[in-house]
């Protein structure tokens, strides 16, 4: 017999707890229907196409499928199956610790992680089994929790650290879950291929010193910096030193790009990124342009549904719903350029977002550029599919490109010329890095000198 799933979204988006509605999950679709009071509340939905200005008292509903079992925005909440993914290990760690037994693959074991870490994540939205359940996970005392950092000579940090080891470096020690368990909880998901937690660090001011003893804390920690922290596997050895230069070439090129740590400690190498989805202690809307378009177009179930010379009129029927700022489309090229000078060729829907409710929302700032292309199995030209059968090779297409983001000749030129002006010294600062096996080195300053020919070659 066919059962329902039930479970409530709440968010602390006003400053204060408050429930914005019941989600119910059937066979066939995941629905969600607001509260009175948060329908008069006006704050943002819980999506942006879901947005109370939108259904109002109406249920949103959306059919589901095994690509995307639950509303697209809460996909990001539950922990992805990748080998190296910190958060679905501790979790499932937790359920054979609970059950007795091996979680079963399956929509029940997605929904129990869904529960069990699907708030405090990443934006304003936070899923909890019941209501309950979310009034106690928002009265536990901050300070409380602010007592749960790691010191560098306790016990606790070691066991952080052996934990780490054993999930990323492969090396056969033993941790105990349970006291990472109490020290950082299960904390919130974050999708990818490289590990990562949602965590607190100190004010990072021995960041340049190598092998520096790092005190981490839970997120919201009180005096402390929220970041992403990003921990490099073996096999994406110098990974972490090319985002970080990456980060800072788009910094110098004008993007919007947050602060970022990169620091070693213990035999581990880190890049924390500060989150910028809290402003002044509120979690602000933030959600994936996969999640938005899915959401609107039920049609759409992979990133190879949507060509990227199709993105513009994304943007364009967007913009008067959403109150997405103008500027959006021409930013969105020069991302694209960029990606493609530096050699990230796995700028795609998943990790480009929309920060902002539909009051008034824009891309958030860049915050993975990793240049992916370095590896082998990484080296395509886009994880956005496109179409260059018409043109005479993939840089007269990008140069095409432009037009369909609504953008005059002469703005597009503008584009390209400030992208190759940006990464002009890019190949020196590849062959500066230290620490990046030669392999990755040589691959990746060969692909991104054939890239910058192919454009240079139709400007």
């Amino acid at each position: 017999m066919a059962r329902n799933y039930h479970a409530v979204i709440w968010t602390r988006i006003s400053g204060e707890a408050e429930k914005m509605g019941d989600l119910i999950l059937s066979d066939e679709q995941i629905s969600f229907t607001y509260t009175n009071e948060y329908l008069g509340s006006g704050q943002p939905g819980f999506c942006l196409l879901g947005d109370v200005s939108i259904w109002g008292s109406d249920t949103v509903s959306y059919p589901i499928s095994e690509r995307v079992p639950v509303f697209p925005r809460l996909i990001s909440l539950i922990p992805g199956s990748n080998p190296r993914n910190l958060q679905r290990r501790h979790y499932l760690d937790i359920l054979r610790a609970v059950n007795g037994k091996e979680p079963p693959p399956g929509i029940d074991t997605e929904w129990q992680l869904l529960m069990m870490g699907g708030h405090g994540g990443i934006g304003h939205v936070d899923v909890f089994s019941d209501d309950i359940t979310a009034l106690k996970w928002y009265e536990s005392d901050t300070s409380e929790r602010s007592k749960q950092h790691l010191p560098e000579s306790s016990d606790n940090r070691s066991q952080l650290w052996r934990m780490l080891k054993r999930n990323v470096l492969d090396e056969n020690v033993d941790f105990d879950s349970q006291v990472i368990d109490q020290v950082l909880g299960p904390t919130p998901s974050v999708g990818g291929m490289i590990p990562k937690l949602l965590v607190s660090i100190d004010v990072p001011d021995r960041m340049d010193k190598a092998d520096s003893a790092i005190n981490f804390y839970p997120p919201d920690t009180d005096g402390k910096i929220n970041v992403i922290l990003k921990v490099e596997p073996p096999e994406y050895d110098g990974m972490l030193d090319l985002e970080s230069m990456c980060l800072d070439v788009h910094r110098e090129a004008g993007f919007d790009v947050p602060d970022h740590y990169r620091f070693d400690s213990d035999g581990l190498r880190f890049l924390a990124i500060e989150r910028f989805d809290r402003h002044e202690g509120k979690p602000v809307p933030m959600e994936s342009l996969f999640s938005i378009i899915a959401t609107g177009d039920h049609q759409f179930r992979e990133n190879a549904d949507l060509l990227l010379e199709e993105l513009g009129t994304v943007f364009e029927r967007l913009q008067p719903i959403a109150g997405l700022d103008k500027s959006t489309p021409e930013q969105m090229y020069r991302r694209i350029l960029m990606a493609l000078l530096t050699g990230n060729g796995d700028l795609h829907l998943d990790n480009t977002s929309i920060l902002g409710g539909v009051k008034g929302c824009g891309l958030s700032p860049i915050y993975d550029p990793a240049p992916m292309r370095a590896w082998p199995r990484h080296d395509i030209v886009s994880a956005i599919p496109f179409d260059p059968t018409d043109y005479e090779d993939h840089g007269e297409y990008f140069v095409s490109l432009g037009a369909s983001f609504g953008l005059s000749s002469r703005k597009v030129n503008d584009c390209l010329m400030h992208a190759l002006d940006a990464t002009s010294d890019y190949v020196g600062r590849v062959k500066n890095l230290k620490k990046i096996p030669d392999a990755q080195r040589e691959q990746l300053i060969e692909i991104v000198q054939h890239e910058r020919q192919l454009i240079k070659r139709h400007v």
